[in-house]
C-alpha cells in the first residue's frame, strides 16, 4: 500500500513522513500533481531489489513462462508452401 503526500507537506512534516513510510513501506511525493520522489522503507526496497533481479535472471526474460510454452501446442499445421499458389 502507499499514500501521496504533496511536496510541500513531505517538507513540512519530514518526521510524520518517516513514520508513515516505516508503517506503509511507501510514500510517493508529488509537486503541482506529478510524481516527483518516491520514499521506501529499507524492507520495501528490498523487495523490490529482489523483485528485479530474479527478473534479470535469464530464464525469466521470456515473455511466456517455460512451463506454459511447453504445453503450448499448434492449434492448426502450417500450410504448405505451394499450396493455394499457382
Amino acid at each position: 500500500m502507499s499514500k501521496q503526500v504533496r511536496a510541500t507537506d513531505a517538507k513540512n512534516n519530514f518526521g510524520g513522513l518517516l513514520e508513515d513510510v516505516a508503517v506503509l513501506g511507501r510514500i510517493d511525493i508529488v509537486r503541482h500533481g506529478r510524481l516527483v520522489a518516491i520514499v521506501l522503507s529499507p524492507s520495501e526496497l528490498e523487495s523490490v531489489t529482489r523483485s528485479v533481479s530474479v527478473r534479470n535472471q535469464p530464464e525469466s526474460t521470456h515473455m511466456i513462462p517455460k512451463a506454459l510454452a511447453r504445453a503450448a501446442q499448434i492449434a492448426r499445421e502450417p500450410r504448405d508452401v505451394d499450396d493455394g499458389w499457382e
